[in-house]
């Protein structure tokens, strides 16, 4: 059974069918993650959990992620990575199911750690695994658009949810089910990808560009979580997502998912400078125009949100695609998920400790000041590294 499930004939790593499957699996392991808001809602009516509780569960299963990812650059480029996928798979599977059967806070919160800590084992897989192929920027754009789009999906279909009286363990079910498609998804995945063996893996080449493109990349998941998560109250306020279908936040979503497939459409005929400065630039620019009240209609304010969200997700995506090709061994191209965590926590703190008042002024002025830095920051990496990546485009 083994030898039929992991050993057939060698996957090309730019077909199709692995970029497809790569980019679902990224999907499907991150499902909780996306529908996170839904599901700690739901614990909360089901439990009744309490605020510390509730941020807990969160915490521990996006530590988990992050920490799965950044230790999976030890052992990512000499494992079989379908052994991988099914382990991730079957794990977070189990660690989903188990608390519909077995009750307990603490026993909750040990597989909502171990949930997060295989998801985010498949999910760097599938970062790893859309970095090796020919247009990096490309694949990573197509996986932004589809999480957003997800995020579109659910809500939408949140408030029927709420309306039809969903359970926690309903929903930790549907969850497992993503898992199980993993499982089938990762049978279409190669059994390695570039550099595999344990040279590549453990060598001591110098990392600092790299790291410096992690650092931007980092910067642009801040803003955009600091953003969004600035947005939603506001949208709230003004009762926009009273509206049938989830109102602005779904229309928000399908925006930041056409930045994300403009950039898969564009690649990288421009280089990966011009277009992250451009829309981090634009970013940065409407940012100042809402904290100087220069969009004062809603239509306006819908308006500049949507190109914001556009921007960083476009933005984004380039600089995932500018990690992959710096790093030519694909040794730390799973970092790109652990960014992406920490990205979307620390927006989430700032958002926390910089409203006074129920003003929005301080979180937009720091989101656009990280991009602007992200922007120089980019632009000195793209002239110190340009043999480089003119030779890989």
């Amino acid at each position: 059974m083994s030898s039929i499930l992991f050993e057939k004939k060698r996957a090309d790593v730019n077909s199709i069918g692995v970029r497809f499957a790569a980019i679902l699996i990224s999907v499907c392991t991150m499902m909780y993650f996306i529908n996170m808001p839904l599901m700690l809602g739901l614990a909360v009516n089901d439990l009744s959990l309490v605020e510390s509780q509730v941020w807990l569960l969160g915490g521990f299963f996006l530590g988990g992620v992050a920490l799965a990812a950044a230790l999976s650059i030890l052992f990512v480029r000499i494992a079989h990575w379908q052994r991988l996928i099914f382990i991730s798979g079957f794990m977070s599977l189990l660690a989903f199911l188990l608390p519909v059967f077995i009750s307990g806070f603490t026993f909750l919160l040990i597989c909502q750690g171990l949930a997060g800590l295989f998801a985010g084992l498949g999910y760097a897989v599938a970062i790893a695994c859309l970095g090796d192929t020919a247009n990096p920027t490309r694949s990573y754009a197509l996986a932004l658009t589809c999480q957003t789009a997800a995020v579109a999906v659910v809500g939408y279909l949140l408030p029927q949810l709420v309306a039809r009286g969903t359970t926690f363990n309903e929903a930790l079910m549907a969850v497992a089910g993503f898992s199980f498609v993993a499982i089938l998804l990762g049978t279409m995945m190669p059994r390695n990808g570039k550099g595999a063996s344990l040279k590549s893996a453990m060598n001591t080449q110098k990392p600092g560009a790299v790291y410096l493109a992690l650092f931007v990349l980092l910067l642009v998941f801040i803003g955009g979580s600091t953003v969004r998560n600035a947005i939603e109250p506001i949208a709230s306020r003004l009762d926009f997502t009273s509206t049938e279908g989830g109102g602005v936040m779904i229309i928000l979503a399908l925006a930041s998912g056409l930045g994300s497939l403009i950039a898969a459409f564009m690649g990288v005929r421009s280089g990966y400078a011009k277009p992250m400065a451009i829309a981090l630039g634009l970013a940065a620019t409407i940012l100042v125009l809402g904290v100087f009240q220069l969009w004062p209609e809603q239509l306006n304010l819908i308006f500049a949100f949507c190109l914001v969200g556009g921007a960083w997700n476009f933005a984004a995506a380039y600089g995932m695609g500018l990690t992959a090709k710096l790093d030519s061994s694909g040794k730390y191209t799973p970092l790109i998920a652990t960014i992406q965590i920490i990205g979307h926590v620390a927006g989430i703190a700032i958002v926390g400790s910089l409203v006074v008042g129920g003003s929005y002024v301080l979180p937009y002025m720091f989101a656009g000041i990280v991009w602007i830095l992200a922007l120089v920051l980019v632009i000195q990496i793209a002239k110190r590294n340009q043999k480089l990546l003119v030779a890989n485009n």
